[in-house]
């Protein structure tokens, strides 16, 4: 014997199905359209004229807030973007060096006139203490340079107090490399660790490749560092050289193969104007172009890192007569990873790379070696 629902009940209990769907619906919907918000205020003592100073926050170089500051105030309000994947924001103050932010929904008060962060989130109150921690290093850096009698090798004194100080930074960079292996105070400690000290690079990008997690590798800035260690290695003695596109003096378009002689030796010297070691080695540089030219040594430089104006200077200065190009991009230290110039490099007749890093005595013996 069947039994049958009578036709009423059926048409109530779709109608109470099809009003809850409809009430899950419209909570949905309504949860969708309420956006979380930022919410970062200060103090500034930026000076106010006919102008108002002008507050901005960047995100990935791009200004996605702004605002003016008022009697020595500011409040940016705004739909939160979700940067722990991206770049540090940074809060930018007319006529103020930017002070770095991570992105929260958490109220943010930022003290401008002491560089302070007064009331945020763990991760900000984390990148306010490393940078509390760099400003006592510098401190302690000054401290140690007054202390230095005038009579002793302040040169001496101060090298070495530099190379401590380093060695400071870097103890410092990698401790908070290890508290935040996969966020944004990780990124921030991770490219400090990569930029203190260049002639260490070398021996820092294995340290984050085995520590830090795919938010730190994945920035852009770090990938580039990455990319350059990895390329300091494609380009090791034996390897083939890589043809770059570079301009001339009258800034007209070049590649560096097209300055290559058939059968000659090629000397690339990458240099810029500001490096102190970059100009104390043009004397060997010179002396090496005035024995070994006629013997079949082809030299060009490239200018890279500097403004092409300070190469015209310079070129009157020191009148070198080899070829001279410029760089506009840096692609030349991306590309052959170079971390610390100048870097001096030997391109070989069959187009292969014969030697790298020849400075000083060892420039002469390479070349010794091979034109005797």
């Amino acid at each position: 014997m069947s039994i049958h629902t009578p036709p009423q009940l059926s048409r109530q209990h779709l109608t109470r199905v099809l009003l809850l769907i409809s009430f899950v619906a419209m909570s949905l919907f309504c949860s969708c359209q309420q956006q979380e918000r930022y919410h970062i205020s200060g103090y500034t003592n930026a000076q106010e004229g006919a102008d108002p100073p002008m507050v901005k926050l960047l995100l990935d170089g791009k200004t996605i807030d702004s605002g003016f500051v008022h009697k020595g105030e500011f409040l940016l309000k705004g739909n939160y973007v979700d940067s722990m994947s991206k770049h540090i924001a940074y809060l930018e103050i007319t006529g103020e060096e930017p002070i770095p932010v991570i992105l929260t929904t958490q109220p943010l008060s930022i003290d401008f006139i002491k560089r302070k962060l007064l009331d945020g989130d763990y991760l900000n109150n984390e990148l306010n203490r490393l940078y509390d921690s760099l400003d006592s290093l510098g401190y302690e850096f000054k401290r140690k340079l007054a202390d230095i009698p005038t009579d002793s090798a302040l040169f001496d004194a101060f090298d070495q107090d530099f190379k401590t100080s380093i060695d400071d930074y870097i103890i410092l960079a990698k401790e908070y490399c290890l508290r935040h292996p996969n966020d944004p105070v990780g990124i921030i400690s991770t490219v400090m660790l990569l930029t203190i000290n260049y002639e260490s690079l070398l021996e820092t990008v294995p340290f984050v490749r085995k520590y830090m997690g795919p938010v730190v590798l994945n920035n852009h800035e770090i990938a580039l560092y990455l990319l350059i260690y990895d390329n300091y290695y494609r380009t090791a003695p034996g390897t083939p050289m890589v043809d770059l596109t570079l301009e001339t003096l009258q800034e007209d378009t070049t590649h560096l193969s097209d300055h290559l002689i058939p059968e000659c030796y090629t000397l690339v010297h990458c240099w810029s104007g500001w490096c102190k070691p970059c100009l104390d080695e043009m004397p060997n540089l010179i002396k090496a172009y005035n024995i070994y030219h006629e013997r079949g040594l082809n030299m060009i430089g490239i200018f890279l890192w500097d403004e092409p104006y300070n190469q015209d200077l310079l070129l009157e200065d020191y009148q070198l007569p080899w070829t001279q190009l410029y760089d506009p991009s840096s692609q030349t230290s991306i590309a052959y990873g170079i971390y610390s110039i100048p870097e001096i490099m030997l391109i070989a007749p069959d187009g292969t790379i014969a030697a790298r890093s020849l400075r000083g005595g060892e420039l002469f013996s390479t070349l010794d070696s091979i034109f005797g």
